[in-house]
């Protein structure tokens, strides 16, 4: 199973527009995955998308190193203007 889909925006609902990435991460985001993750996330921001929405409807565990690394993708996509939005989080194992 891949962890990491990056997909244009396309969804019912939401307006599709170049400057505006959806990245969905699912399986689990822990240490063993965090730096990989950080880095693709990173260079995204960096290609020029005015918006990157991430996705985590499909991360069955975010460990404290996960959490960092979306920090840590925050943190550029502010350097460079850009917009960084996470959405469809889990509680309890279900989607809200």
């Amino acid at each position: 199973m891949r962890f990491f889909r990056l997909r244009r925006s396309g969804w019912t609902g939401v307006r599709s527009a170049p400057d505006h990435r959806v990245v969905r991460l699912c399986g689990t985001l822990d240490a063993g995955k965090a730096e990989a993750t950080g880095q693709r996330l990173v260079r995204l921001i960096k290609a020029g998308p005015g918006v990157l929405e991430v996705g985590l409807a499909g991360v069955e565990y975010l460990s404290p190193d996960g959490c960092e690394t979306l920090f840590t993708a925050l943190h550029a996509a502010r350097a460079l203007g850009a917009k960084l939005i996470v959405t469809r989080t889990r509680t309890h194992g279900h989607d809200q």
